[in-house]
């Protein structure tokens, strides 16, 4: 059956007026946030009218509740009414299922939404993340994070320089990030105390190039009365940064990598945390050593505990599959 046939004996606009509010927020956060990544409106069209049909199953079957309460059972029962009820085909079905997947990775990944049980990416036959299918954009290593910062400081952008590596080796969270005050960041390799999810109250730590590199953005800076250690404006017109800008300072990152290397790279806040934990378990950071002087190799357990985060499976969400590389391994194929 036609894609739009299905989707117009599905649809109802007055019913869709019935559908609860809070979910009707969450897929417009979802996709105002792909709104700003440029994704093509044709792309999001087909997301908003996938997810219409989530939520009015939800309204129809589910008694209308918040979809981040629903469980591994009701996404199972939506996928068996995508295909059993509605006749739509397994690859039609699939697409709708990876749309909810994506939706719950963005809130569990979003500063405002206490959510980190994606529990849809548990039902079988799911594609992976559409966010992550171009690996080698999520996932930058420490050489491409090294030649942007290079390029940054060239620039006369230490402050965006600053940001790019106190996010890398902190692996925070843009709102944690955005916490970081500049006072007394010249005398550790800590921040102020930052408030996590879930309230964690923790500091971001950093290490000793970028702390140089903090100093020398605090010196071009210079004396001014704003705690924050991110402004926008020079002189009489500096002011505190928005929150927002933070996003749009990785974006025109992610366009200068993009020139550094020839090809288009996009890459975004949370990249970076990806990008860290990734390469703390493949020992990709040279300036962390071993007792053999060769780059260290962290732990899940250890990642885990630097990530804050309450469950190994969620930190093991955060990296590559490597399997293939394991199994080549075993049997020493090159």
């Amino acid at each position: 059956m036609a894609r739009g046939r299905i989707y117009n004996r599905i649809y109802n606009e007055e019913e869709y007026k019935e559908v609860n509010q809070l979910n009707k927020n969450i897929v417009e956060d979802y996709l105002e946030e792909y709104k700003q990544r440029k994704m093509k409106e044709t792309t999001i069209k087909q997301y908003a009218n996938d997810l219409r049909i989530v939520l009015l199953f939800i309204k129809r079957e589910l008694n209308n509740e918040n979809i981040l309460s629903l469980n591994k059972k009701d996404f199972r029962k939506f996928s068996i009414w995508l295909s059993s009820d509605l006749k739509m085909s397994n690859a039609r079905a699939n697409r709708i299922m990876s749309a909810v997947r994506s939706l719950l990775t963005y809130i569990e990944e979003d500063d405002d939404y206490d959510y980190d049980n994606n529990v849809a990416k548990k039902v079988k036959g799911l594609p992976k993340d559409p966010v992550r299918v171009n690996e080698d954009n999520f996932f930058l290593s420490f050489e491409q994070i090294t030649k942007l910062k290079n390029e940054l400081i060239k620039r006369n952008r230490l402050q965006d320089a600053v940001l790019l590596c106190l996010s890398f080796d902190s692996a925070g969270r843009r709102f944690e990030v955005f916490q970081t005050l500049k006072h007394g960041l010249l005398e550790g390799n800590k921040t102020n105390i930052v408030t996590g999810k879930r309230g964690k109250k923790f500091p971001l730590i950093y290490l000793d190039d970028t702390k140089e590199l903090i100093r020398k953005y605090l010196e071009e800076r210079g004396e001014d009365d704003i705690d924050s250690l991110w402004i926008s404006g020079t002189g009489k017109n500096k002011k505190p940064a928005s929150y927002e800008s933070l996003y749009n300072r990785v974006v025109q990152m992610s366009k200068i990598l993009s020139e550094i290397e020839g090809k288009e790279i996009e890459f975004f806040n949370h990249s970076l945390r990806h990008s860290r934990i990734e390469c703390l378990l493949q020992a990709d950071d040279p300036r962390l050593v071993d007792e053999n002087g060769n780059p260290k190799r962290y732990t899940l357990e250890q990642c885990q505990l630097f990530a804050h985060h309450s469950d190994p499976k969620t930190t093991q969400g955060y990296t590559k599959d490597h399997s293939e590389e394991l199994i080549n391994d075993m049997f020493n194929f090159s």
